[in-house]
């Protein structure tokens, strides 16, 4: 029994793995621009640390609903790849671009609006100055992310997710670089600070952007050469990314929300919760991106398995991805229980940082299983091209669950800044849970169209 299980998911364990390694490396690289750029700013002090959380924390909003927004590009690619109609892939990849062009110049004008809402946020008046010199900088690099991502959701899904790593990796050496020259001020550059930082991000994600214009006109170049693609087709295909990618970049922002709105809260109690807390969800970025790589080539599976009408291998593929993350999420959680006391000094040398981070990281190790979980499901569902419902659910679990028993617990149960990391465990767990009827129902729904 356990042999013919191994034969009929070791096909998809290899070809998971196989797309999610690149996509994971990348991600990896990230997290250590992420480490090293706090592990720096915290060298200034706990004031710049803690500028950087709020300023960070509020520019995630635009930021993920573009990511998510962009992830639309890469099902529908998929699905076009696996059924071989070049026509809709060049219509596409065309479409991408232009979609989030448009998408970045409007994240743009939100992240002018946040900016000038800084000051109305409370928290302390310590960071401020900081906080809003950071930002503007920060704030532009949306742009050329946005052209980046364009690029990488089409190539990924193509089944290139290598392209994306290389550029992304070679972004990430220039930025740790460029952070420690403009940060102190080394090898002639001037002495920035936190500004630094984020001028160090934005020249990065500009060579990302034009290292992606470069290389993605080489994918598939033969097979879409000889198509044209008139103004008709381009405009069904900006609209396909649109009605998918609205949703989805909703998704995004829901989920990511309850994360940032912890943040906003963290301010409102003490300048070392927010310390901790840009500690700890900088940790819990390293789970999260290694989770977010499975999800993602799960989506590229589903996807092109999709465009296939193949309903046995979907539900295959979608329990390979399960089962691998939660092999994933034992030892990711098991690292950080026997590291709690010590991760948190690579950060910073405050004890009272150090000891509340510690506690956070404990609490980060509960929702581990439930976060993991609702990624891939969220993958696989992505991989469908459903994105309206699961957005609907996301919004329930976060602003109506997390959000609400972090601010009670905080401030009502007596448990402070631990308090706000309480609501994590319950809004994860029950959005895990919805997520998988939701998939059970679609599997269903696609069997009963196959036999008709």
């Amino acid at each position: 029994m356990m042999k013919r299980i191994w034969r009929l998911y070791r096909p998809h364990y290899a070809e998971t793995r196989r797309l999610a390694l690149p996509v994971i490396v990348a991600q990896i690289g990230q997290i250590t621009v992420g480490l090293a750029d706090n592990m720096m700013i915290g060298r200034l002090g706990k004031t710049e640390l803690a500028a950087a959380a709020f300023a960070n924390t509020l520019f995630s909003l635009p930021l993920i609903f573009g990511m998510g927004f962009a992830m639309a590009i890469t099902p529908l690619t998929g699905k076009a790849n696996g059924s071989n109609d070049y026509s809709e892939l060049k219509s596409l990849k065309k479409a991408a671009f232009g979609a989030n062009g448009v998408m970045a110049a409007i994240l743009i004008a939100a992240s002018t609006l946040l900016y000038s809402a800084m000051p109305y946020m409370h928290q302390p008046e310590s960071i401020l100055e900081y906080s809003q010199q950071y930002f503007s900088v920060i704030g532009l690099s949306i742009i050329p992310l946005m052209l980046f991502l364009s690029g990488k959701q089409f190539a990924e899904g193509l089944s290139n997710t290598k392209l994306a790593m290389m550029i992304t990796l070679g972004a990430n050496v220039f930025n740790i670089l460029g952070n420690y020259m403009l940060i102190f001020g080394k090898w002639g550059a001037p002495e920035l600070g936190l500004v630094g930082a984020g001028w160090s991000t934005l020249f990065a994600r500009v060579l990302m952007a034009i290292g992606m214009l470069v290389f993605i006109r080489k994918l598939h170049r033969e097979q879409l050469k000889s198509v044209v693609v008139n103004f008709k087709e381009l405009a069904a295909s900006t609209l396909k990314i649109i009605k998918l990618g609205i949703p989805m970049g909703l998704h995004m922002f829901s989920e990511s929300s309850a994360f940032i709105v912890a943040g906003i809260m963290m301010g409102w109690i003490s300048e070392t919760g927010l310390a901790a807390h840009q500690i700890v969800i900088s940790l819990s970025t390293f789970g999260f991106m290694l989770y977010q790589g499975i999800g993602v080539s799960t989506t590229i599976r589903i996807s092109q398995l999709a465009g296939r009408q193949v309903p046995a291998l979907i539900k295959r593929a979608s329990n390979a991805s399960i089962q691998i993350v939660f092999g994933m999420v034992i030892i990711i959680s098991m690292a950080f229980v026997s590291m709690s006391n010590w991760l948190p000094t690579l950060f910073t040398t405050d004890a009272g940082v150090i000891k509340l981070a510690s506690q956070m990281i404990i609490i980060l190790t509960i929702f581990q299983l439930f976060d993991a979980i609702q990624i891939i499901y969220s993958g696989i569902l992505r991989g469908m091209a459903d994105a309206t419902v699961p957005g609907i659910l996301t919004f329930i679990c976060y602003f109506i669950i997390t959000i609400p028993f972090s601010y009670w617990a905080a401030f009502h149960g007596g448990f402070n800044e631990i308090g706000i990391w309480m609501g994590f465990p319950v809004g994860l767990s029950i959005c895990a849970l919805m997520f998988h009827f939701r998939l059970k129902y679609l599997h269903r729904k696609l069997l009963v169209s196959m036999q008709a």
